[in-house]
């Protein structure tokens, strides 16, 4: 870029442009903006308001990826078409009416890649193990699915975006989130990760008061189609509240407000998954943000009365998300003629498992059809992932996966740092959410996240000063000894 600006008043400017693009200002004025698609598209659901949203902020997206290399300049953007783009449900033909308005994106992207190129580095610690994906990946369902569903369009976005185009996409970013004077990675990423949580709880704050009519015909919880995406971005926001809460104490409360928010989705993986990772946060940020404990406490203290105060009527409102969680637990239990098809799902999964032991049936496999028809333009899903891997990759996938796994853990809890442990609590919030969704098999933007998660943790044990926490110090000092004493 800056070989076609000669003007040193350009330079100034295109730099002050890429400064601003990082700045809680931008930030502030994409939730405006994205908010108010976001509100339209509640006030009006029949006038499209979501897709031309969706291609608003895409088209920002594209004007980031143009004037800027930095990946957390695109980042931020990205996220707010992400939140609005959930809403555009079962949209596919919507969407190909319009594919040629997409095509100057395509030519940004390329643009980004050539202006400011930089090799990409295959030195990261998950280079391998994502490979070893890549291939059991690439493979599965060899001699079981047919050509058409191998090659079909989702088949082939689903396959490189958890495969071989992840893995390129890995070694691009490995080579361009380099550690820098002008921002800190872990707090941008941490800010990015908030401002996306508070702007999906404000995306279902507006939507119940913009369909309050339906709250009150319904008497609580109504149905929210994208509630367990909304639920996701939520989960995986919430440690990074807490973490922010170690400069900020006021940004702690926002991570119960994201609970909150998840209840009102009416999501039993939220409900569920939720409470469970609020509870390992609690017990991470109180043991180890000594500094804010008392504060930490005081706050569940506060939210605790609350809810004991009023939970005759909370407990009505969630009612019916209960009632569905529990259905949903004792028919995998116990089974029943009418079983839920998620249930349904995963006892299929198994079946292919045992016929089908060494590939699977292959990601794009359509035979599950007969248990929900899924959408045009996407897949059968088993919506649980060690199901999903035993499935669709065999044994090849179990042990590629759990490799993976393992590789991931090892690099988060190589240092036990506050950031660290942070990174480690959200990437478990989306491994939850996946026993019950596609979750961390959707490539855009939850396995993006994780992969940006690693390269951050990576990059920063070493460059950036660090919170440590004393975490299973004590056996950690036993084994020390032991080792000296040999």
């Amino acid at each position: 870029m800056e070989k076609l600006l000669k003007s040193e008043k350009s330079l100034a400017r295109l730099e002050k442009l890429r400064a601003f693009l990082l700045t809680e200002k931008w930030m502030t004025l994409l939730f405006v903006l994205a908010g108010t698609l976001s509100c339209l598209h509640s006030a009006f659901p029949a006038e499209g308001f979501q897709i031309w949203g969706t291609v608003i902020l895409a088209y920002i997206t594209g004007f980031c990826f143009v004037v800027s290399g930095d990946i957390f300049a695109m980042l931020i953007p990205a996220m707010f078409t992400y939140c609005i783009a959930i809403r555009c449900y079962n949209s596919l033909d919507d969407f190909m009416s319009i594919v040629l308005i997409f095509v100057p994106l395509i030519f940004a992207f390329l643009f980004n890649i050539i202006a400011y190129f930089k090799k990409p580095s295959a030195k990261g610690t998950q280079f391998f193990p994502m490979l070893l994906v890549s291939i059991a990946v690439t493979i599965g369902g060899v001699g079981v699915i047919s050509a058409k569903d191998y090659f079909s369009g989702a088949s082939l976005y689903n396959m490189l975006g958890i495969g071989f185009g992840m893995l390129l996409i890995y070694c691009f970013f490995y080579s361009k989130i380099e550690h820098t004077d002008k921002y800190s990675l872990i707090e941008k990423l941490s800010q990015i990760m908030v401002v996306t949580g508070l702007f999906i709880s404000f995306m279902i704050f507006a939507h119940y008061v913009l369909n309050v009519n339906m709250v009150i015909d319904k008497g609580g919880i109504f149905y929210i189609r994208w509630r367990n995406n909304a639920s996701t971005i939520l989960m995986m926001a919430t440690p990074f509240a807490f973490y922010l809460g170690n400069k900020k104490p006021y940004t702690a409360v926002l991570a119960f407000i994201f609970y909150i928010a998840m209840l009102l989705t009416g999501s039993r993986g939220g409900m569920l998954f939720g409470t469970i990772e609020l509870v390992m946060c609690l017990v991470m940020f109180i043991l180890y943000d000594r500094r804010r404990r008392l504060g930490y406490v005081l706050i569940c203290a506060c939210f605790f009365f609350i809810a004991l105060i009023f939970l005759p009527e909370i407990t009505s409102f969630i009612s019916s998300t209960t009632q569905r969680l529990f259905k949903v637990l004792n028919q995998f239990l116990l089974g029943g003629p009418d079983t839920e098809t998620r249930v349904r799902h995963y006892a299929r999964g198994v079946e292919d498992f045992f016929n089908h032991p060494i590939f699977g049936t292959g990601l794009g496999n359509l035979k599950n059809r007969d248990i929900f028809k899924s959408k045009p333009g996407s897949l059968c899903w088993y919506h649980c992932e060690p199901i999903q891997i035993m499935g669709s990759f065999g044994t090849v996938g179990i042990i590629a996966f759990v490799y993976q796994f393992i590789k991931r853990n090892a690099l988060i809890w190589k240092e036990a740092t506050l950031f660290n442990m942070t990174v480690f609590l959200s990437y478990v919030s989306l491994e939850l959410m996946s026993l019950v969704n596609p979750g961390i098999f959707c490539p855009m933007p939850y396995l993006l996240l994780v992969i940006i998660y690693l390269i951050v943790v990576e990059k920063s044990n070493d460059t950036e000063p660090q919170v440590k926490v004393p975490i299973l110090k004590k056996f950690r000092e036993k084994r020390k000894a032991k080792k000296q004493a040999v």
